[in-house]
């Protein structure tokens, strides 16, 4: 008999504010949990330590394996053979897939990702789903998932995998967009055109009746693969469905006075409870960058904790290091954090500032080159604005530039500050 601890493990590597608001929902629902590196994985830690489950947030697939390793992929596959359970959430989900060419993944089961021809690549918000959970009172209900930048599923060659949609898609809710178009604004006539310009899928019609949240088993062991992103603030429907899946993966009864709903993120008001210079200066530094944004209509408030921007515009960047640097000043360091961020800070401070400089100057740059042409997330329309792009945050998908060299640091510091 596969015996386990009764707590959850999540992996903590190249998650970023995906990480910290999977942590934060965990919390909150009162899901016993606690943070794991890679470096543990790697280790012995689900081998003589089993958790009730391994849940992995959102962050680039490919940046997940690579941290992970050979060793590490192996050591997740052993564990579930063996009984284990595995919750991906988006990009966590994406690493439970089929490996493809250059992208080793868990290959859980022989699904993998849908070609980007054939699937909607840009698409955000809340989207009316058909659930099929056993013995969830809700089952069987239309109920809203949130979704924040998914891949789409393809079903694999071998029908026989015992893999099954846990969740499928039926039609976008009031907040849905399609790239940076808000979806209830626009008329399905013009979509089409909309798509010349864009030079993308952009037609939700694509995802009705696809599967939003899959179920399978390998050896002993079962997975959760999840483009839903269950853990969204406030987003209650989607909140009870991960407590629901938790509880009873832990074999528990959900008691009545158990919270049912993330609490709101309010990025702009977190108050600071560690009062680090350079902290604050990156937070405030940020602020300026995002209204300097707001003013020349490339970045938006979505949500209390999501920015929008225009497409092609680095915005997710910019929101991870603000919710990074916000979520850091909030908590109380212990003795490894302050050792840590002391040998950092200075570093850090350095490359802040030219960050900071710099994406001033990229951000009104860019606003002329959207006026003269598109740009996309892959590239600006401007060769020369291309290459500031490269130096600030690097090749997309994934990152790399003075933004590496910023979200590094700070997303150790947050480890140390969590763990």
């Amino acid at each position: 008999m596969f015996r386990h601890e009764n707590i959850f493990y999540m992996l903590w590597d190249e998650s970023h504010l995906w990480g910290l608001m999977l942590w934060r929902a965990l919390k909150d629902l009162e899901i016993p949990a606690r943070i794991v590196s890679s470096q543990d994985i790697r280790g012995e830690i689900l081998s003589t330590r089993p958790p009730a489950g391994l849940l992995v947030p959102g962050g680039w697939a490919r940046l997940k394996a690579d941290s992970l390793g050979l060793a590490g992929m192996s050591s997740i596959r052993d564990y579930i053979s063996a009984g284990g359970k595995y919750l991906g959430i988006c990009g966590g989900a994406g690493m439970g897939l089929s490996s493809a060419s250059g992208s080793p993944c868990l290959d859980l089961c022989h699904w993998s990702r849908k070609p980007m021809q054939d699937r909607l690549p840009n698409f955000s918000g809340h989207v009316r789903c058909r659930v099929r959970l056993p013995h969830w009172k809700e089952s069987r209900r239309d109920i809203c998932l949130p979704v924040w930048w998914p891949s789409q599923f393809e079903p694999g060659d071998n029908a026989s995998d015992g893999v099954r949609a846990l969740a499928e898609y039926l039609e976008p809710d009031q907040d849905f967009w399609t790239a940076d178009l808000p979806y209830s604004d626009l008329k399905q006539a013009d979509i089409c055109k909309w798509e010349k310009v864009y030079g993308i899928n952009l037609d939700p019609g694509l995802l009705r009746s696809e599967p939003c949240i899959l179920h399978g088993t390998m050896g002993s062991g079962e997975f959760v693969l999840s483009y839903s992103h269950l853990e969204t603030p406030q987003s209650r429907q989607a909140n009870r469905l991960l407590r629901e899946l938790l509880f009873t993966w832990l074999g528990w009864n959900i008691p009545r006075e158990v919270k049912t709903r993330v609490s709101s993120w309010d990025l702009k008001n977190i108050e600071p409870v560690w009062e680090d210079d350079v902290l604050m200066r990156c937070r405030q530094g940020l602020e300026e960058i995002i209204e300097l944004g707001r003013a020349h209509f490339l970045f938006y408030w979505r949500t209390p904790w999501l920015l929008g921007w225009r497409r092609g515009v680095p915005g997710s960047p910019v929101n991870f290091l603000y919710a990074m640097a916000g979520h850091a000043q909030g908590q109380r360091p212990g003795r490894k954090a302050q050792e840590f961020w002391k040998g950092e800070k200075e570093s850090f401070a350095r490359h802040l500032d030219s960050f900071l400089s710099r994406l001033k100057t990229y951000l009104t740059r860019e606003r002329l080159a959207m006026s003269l042409a598109p740009s996309s997330p892959e590239a600006s329309s401007d060769l020369d604005l291309q290459q500031e792009k490269l130096e600030l945050f690097g090749s997309f998908p994934g990152y790399g530039g003075l933004y590496g060299r910023l979200i590094q640091p700070l997303d150790h510091l947050l480890y140390l500050l969590e763990r």
